[in-house]
């Protein structure tokens, strides 16, 4: 009985051995064709990429978890940028560049196929073998015209999902797909990115300098004045500053009502004395004429 349990175990480890090569045999075949298909379309090669995923959170990927992309291949189409990859074991994924970034989501999927995980977007009906959901249905229900209805009769079967992120159009197709798939793919993808153009924009920010513009005047109204007071401001303003130094002493020394009576003549007589000597000060010299200056005296 103890050989037998030995035999069976060896097979086992015999056949996980095998399970294990083969499998790796698939996976290294594989990247020789994905690097031999982008070297034929003139695109760069990664074995492996850590921040590509970062990009993108619908679609496919949202149900992929932490899976580690592999057979990268980057490269431009019209002058945007097109990524090629591999999630594991789960899916190959083509995204495109958009020029115009929009906040509406479609994504149009083979029926048979689970809804969308998200919470913000939502069913707007079937067109053909095709599934349409949209975080705008308005937005999405202008998108799907006539075209759109053709695209998604004669799209091929291998782009299973199809689905937009911002400034991103994305393909999810089989990660047994070939090369003539991933060509077909590569042309999926391109026209339905041509058929979101209708979608609305992403609204502009306000620049910085035209909120910091606006708060300007606020704070000069708020401020000190733009400009030096004139002398004629200056002048006014020390004059009252020194009657209001002037008339606190008095304020302060005043005497109290009962007294007002013993008060009045010697603040009369330092009125007179006041008086007096302005007159003397201010009165002008026998021979001054304006501004000062001596005049002479002519005779008629």
């Amino acid at each position: 009985m103890v050989p037998l349990w030995f035999t069976l175990s060896a097979l086992c480890f015999v056949g996980a051995g095998v399970l294990l090569y083969v499998d790796l045999d698939q996976r290294r075949g594989r990247s020789r064709r994905r690097r031999s298909w982008a070297r034929s379309q003139g695109f760069d090669f990664e074995l492996e990429s850590t921040e590509i995923l970062q990009r993108w959170k619908r679609g496919v990927i949202s149900t992929a978890g932490d899976a580690p992309v592999r057979n990268v291949v980057l490269g431009q189409i019209r002058g945007e940028a097109v990524y090629i990859f591999d999630l594991d074991e789960v899916a190959t994924v083509i995204a495109l560049h958009r020029k115009v970034s929009t906040n509406v989501v479609v994504d149009v999927r083979l029926k048979g196929l689970k809804e969308p995980r998200e919470n913000d977007i939502w069913l707007l009906g079937a067109i053909g073998p095709r599934m349409v959901y949209s975080t705008n249905l308005d937005a999405a229900r202008r998108a799907c015209d006539r075209r759109m209805v053709t695209f998604a009769h004669t799209a091929p079967d291998c782009a299973e999902i199809m689905w937009n992120e911002a400034n991103w159009t994305l393909v999810s197709m089989p990660i047994t797909s070939t090369r003539a798939q991933w060509d077909e793919g590569l042309r999926s993808v391109r026209q339905f990115n041509d058929l979101l153009r209708v979608l609305p924009p992403t609204p502009r920010r306000e620049p910085f300098e035209a909120a910091t513009g606006a708060a300007k005047p606020a704070s000069r109204r708020n401020g000190q004045p733009s400009r030096p007071l004139g002398s004629g401001g200056a002048a006014d303003s020390a004059e009252d500053s020194a009657a209001d130094q002037a008339s606190s002493p008095s304020r302060a020394s005043a005497p109290p009502a009962g007294n007002t009576a013993a008060a009045a003549e010697p603040r009369s007589r330092r009125r007179a004395a006041r008086d007096e000597q302005s007159g003397m000060l201010h009165a002008p010299s026998p021979g001054a004429g304006r501004n000062g200056r001596q005049t002479a005296h002519y005779q008629r």
